[in-house]
């Protein structure tokens, strides 16, 4: 099992908002930042893009990965949107991480007690390479927001791991258990997935999927909700938008951008 590294990278760009508040969203804390910066990622503009166009990953790979190990790199993330984040790329042309990805995000997750976030196209990506961002923090959303049994399992769960659900609406699937065990059931959990996009919320509690149902769940937002608004916080390139988003939106946007829950 491949250990990444703890240390942090001296190209490591610092998390910075302009602006910050937090609201209540299902009865727990959830954080609004405003981030103007990353406008200037390329395919940040969405509504125009071709169905091909050149993957940038094999020249980020290349140029900014500060660690590699095989099939694994690590870059630092130039546009963050978290404290310490960095990403966690498959070197090899694949939309969908495999085993050794997942385990090693897990292991990661267990051993700086940070979070690992994925997200894919169509679900808030702009890159189609399996890649996910490692961040050095945890925020309480997740972890706060109440359970309720699952009646209906997608996947016969690995041996020492339990299948739970938040009580929503919406599908939020989560695994506990072992490394192993949680990769393993990520990999079925893709196999048996019948939406196009999902996004995954890796921490030390549970690993969390929400399979998509939208991208852009306009008019309540009016940009792409990705794993880091699943797990607590809502990221804005515009100050109207962050100063308007309230409660009711963005709860709204909750329910049209994921897939109903399964029961």
């Amino acid at each position: 099992m491949v250990d990444l590294p703890l240390t942090l990278p001296d190209s490591l760009v610092p998390y910075e908002p302009s602006a910050s508040r937090e609201l209540q969203l299902f009865g727990a804390p959830v954080e609004l930042a405003l981030l103007p910066g990353r406008r200037l990622r390329a395919g940040a503009e969405r509504r125009a893009q071709p169905p091909f166009q050149r993957s940038p990953a094999p020249r980020i790979i290349e140029e900014e990965s500060y660690w590699r190990d095989g099939a694994l790199a690590l870059t630092p993330n130039k546009f963050p949107f978290a404290r310490d984040q960095r990403i966690l790329w498959v070197t090899e042309p694949a939309r969908e991480p495999d085993g050794v990805f997942w385990q090693a995000a897990l292991k990661w997750v267990d051993r700086a007690d940070g979070t690992v976030l994925l997200n894919n196209i169509g679900a808030a990506a702009t890159i189609a390479r399996a890649h996910a961002h490692l961040v050095g923090e945890r925020l309480p959303f997740l972890e706060l927001v109440r359970e309720q049994p699952l009646t209906t399992a997608p996947i016969e769960p690995p041996a020492g791991c339990e299948l739970i659900q938040k009580r929503l609406s919406r599908c939020v699937l989560g695994v506990r258990g072992p490394v192993a065990g949680r990769a393993r059931a990520l990999e079925l959990l893709a196999d048996a997935r019948t939406t196009a996009t999902w996004n995954v919320v890796l921490t030390r509690d549970a690993a969390w999927v929400i399979p998509r149902a939208q991208q852009t769940p306009e008019p309540h937002l009016g940009c792409p909700m990705g794993a880091a608004e699943f797990w607590g916080r809502f990221c804005f390139v515009d100050e109207g938008p962050f100063a308007a988003a309230n409660a009711s939106t963005l709860g709204a946007a909750w329910e049209q951008a994921a897939a109903p829950a399964i029961g």
